[in-house]
């Protein structure tokens, strides 16, 4: 599997290249905007940061406190795992999983922080796209993306925004609930079965819910900024809320084990969500891989120390 990833995540991008055409590829990557590449790449570590402390505030939540800075510090060396190592988001989520242990939280708990952690920013990502069809009614964008979908005519596109949106919201809680009963049922004290349930069934837990979104919704927000900055840097000029709303598919590809640091499978994902709107395949994998070079820019901050953290455990949600 390994060597699939190492060899086929490259030819899916070299083939993703050659279909675009190299020299129009090339063309677009010298006339780039050094100063929206910039913006974007600050977009992009805000993301991350949003997220790391997104992480912390779990991790306090399931009964581990740890400090800002040991959570931006190892978040940044997941993120530098992800970007130059095989596996997409695995290999780094892994890595939080295994400091948070080593930092005295128990494996069981290190584990499911790093599942809803990531879990949470997928949920609200596509909450962020259903929101932004609100913004998009009546544009000539939304008739392509109608046109696309095959939607009927007589289905308002406010009606189906809604009812994303409200699916997208409360499908995580009715899982979760469902998760911990169906966990719970016959389960044997002091077993690994056991241990999930209490720490599904935490306290305060439609607070955390709330907490997790918020702070799900400004990690999205900054990485979607990162793509539109990405996206304008190569000239793609695209309403923010197509951006917004193609960034789910797009980054859900990109997150795929079968990649390497996302590359190839970005890139596809991104050439075919963005050519319905227009957008030529030189432009669109310019930038797509204009984002997946931030993460290798991100990689650097991998050398930011990790502090340690005498505060430990705690029983506070």
């Amino acid at each position: 599997m390994q060597l699939v990833r190492l060899v086929g995540a490259p030819m899916l991008l070299v083939a993703v290249v050659w279909l675009a055409g190299p020299q129009a590829v090339l063309t677009a990557v010298r006339g780039a905007d050094v100063g929206w590449l910039l913006l974007g790449l600050v977009s992009a570590t805000a993301g991350n940061t949003s997220s790391s402390l997104r992480w912390a505030e779990l991790a306090r939540w399931l009964g581990h406190r740890v400090r800002a800075r040991w959570a931006i510090a190892v978040y940044f060396r997941g993120v530098a795992i992800n970007a130059l190592l095989p596996g997409a988001v695995l290999g780094g989520d892994m890595f939080r999983a295994w400091q948070l242990n080593r930092d005295g939280c128990p494996m069981a708990a290190a584990s499911l922080s790093v599942v809803l952690d990531r879990l949470s920013g997928l949920w609200i990502l596509f909450a962020l796209g259903a929101l932004a069809l609100f913004v998009g009614i009546g544009s000539p964008e939304m008739d392509i993306l109608r046109a696309r979908l095959h939607v009927p005519d007589g289905w308002p596109s406010g009606l189906i925004a809604a009812g994303l949106l409200g699916v997208v919201l409360l499908l995580p809680l009715l899982v979760l609930s469902t998760l911990a009963a169906l966990a719970g049922w016959g389960a044997a004290a002091g077993g690994r079965r056991a241990m999930a349930v209490e720490l599904l069934r935490r306290p305060n837990g439609f607070q955390q819910y709330r907490r997790q979104a918020v702070a799900s919704l400004a990690v999205q927000a900054f990485a979607v900024g990162a793509l539109y900055c990405a996206g304008r840097a190569f000239g793609v000029v695209l309403p923010w809320w197509v951006v917004a709303f193609t960034a789910g598919p797009i980054f859900l590809f990109a997150a795929l084990p079968v990649s390497f640091g996302g590359w190839g499978t970005r890139e596809v994902a991104t050439v075919t969500a963005w050519s319905a709107f227009g957008i030529a395949p030189p432009l669109a994998v310019a930038a797509a891989a204009a984002f997946g070079i931030y993460a290798l820019a991100q990689a650097t901050l991998a050398w930011l120390p990790i502090p340690s953290t005498p505060t430990g455990p705690t029983h506070s949600p």
